[in-house]
């Protein structure tokens, strides 16, 4: 009986250790929960196919920031390079000299172009010109006169043959005139002269024209100029009437002429270069593979 409930306490101990056993290893080691965050989409993030319209207005500003990109590198500074020089005249006041026995005029032109771009000129002439009025009265002003200033070719992209010009140009002049008149007088007409010398007078003037290569390097075009007179001499008896070069000394003058100028090229055209460059990059744009054209046969 004794070895009965011995075996029976044994029995019980051996089974309460087992189950104490599971339920250690039921429970494990005691850890916090891990909570894993679905990452959040945003709607802005998601890539929406782009409409016509969208797709149009975006082809608009990539060539419009393609164009600023142009345009600012060719505002970079470049070495200046002289590209040529012109020699000519404006001749139509010496034509119409020619038609008038009241007027002389002779009128040179130099002109240094810079990059093809800019072009500093440099004219002056010699104008003598005669007014008569009723009776015995004549006035007459002869002098000479010279112009600097700088010319901007707005084609000078596009072409180094054809000119369109805008410029800004000082004058000066330097001149002398006279007056002469008769007074009638029963004993005896008596005529008188009076004479003023080294008169001056300066303006400004701003120049708008365009010239055309009709041979080559031989160039002819229209021109305006209107003239602001900044300075002249008021004359000690005689209010001076024309200033050389200037016109009428009455406010601001409005002159139309036509040059005649021949051109000495320095270097190379850069339009020839153009020409030749454009034809490799047509000849570039034809396919390999493509048919060539057959010959008929006569």
């Amino acid at each position: 009986m004794k070895l009965s409930i011995g075996t029976m306490v044994c029995f019980v101990m051996l089974l309460l250790s087992t189950q104490v056993g599971y339920t250690q290893e039921d429970e494990g080691p005691v850890t916090k929960p891990v909570t894993v965050k679905k990452p959040v989409v945003k709607k802005d993030s998601v890539k929406k196919p782009l409409t016509r319209k969208e797709r149009r207005a975006k082809r608009r500003l990539e060539r419009r920031m393609e164009r600023k990109r142009k345009r600012a590198a060719d505002t970079t500074w470049k070495p200046i390079r002289i590209a040529g020089v012109r020699l000519g005249s404006d001749i139509l006041p010496t034509a119409f000299a020619q038609f008038d026995e009241n007027r002389t005029s002779y009128q040179g032109t130099f002109e240094v172009l810079l990059n093809n771009k800019y072009s500093i000129e440099l004219s002056g002439g010699v104008d003598e010109v005669i007014r008569r009025g009723s009776g015995e009265y004549q006035y007459t002003s002869s002098g000479a006169y010279g112009r600097v200033g700088i010319n901007y070719n707005l084609l000078h992209k596009k072409s180094d043959d054809d000119v369109i010009y805008v410029g800004l140009h000082y004058g000066y002049a330097q001149f002398d005139h006279n007056i002469t008149y008769t007074i009638v007088n029963p004993l005896g007409d008596v005529t008188q002269q009076l004479t003023e010398s080294q008169l001056t007078g300066s303006w400004l003037e701003f120049n708008f024209g365009f010239r055309i290569e009709l041979f080559k390097n031989l160039y002819m075009g229209p021109m305006f100029r209107i003239k602001a007179k900044l300075t002249g001499s008021e004359g000690e008896f005689i209010t001076p009437n024309d200033i050389p070069g200037y016109g009428v000394n009455n406010g601001a003058n409005f002159n139309f002429g036509y040059h005649l100028m021949y051109r000495i090229p320095f270097g190379k055209s850069k339009g020839k270069k153009r020409i030749k460059i454009s034809r490799k990059r047509a000849a570039k744009k034809v396919p390999k593979n493509a048919a060539k054209p057959v010959k008929e046969k006569e």
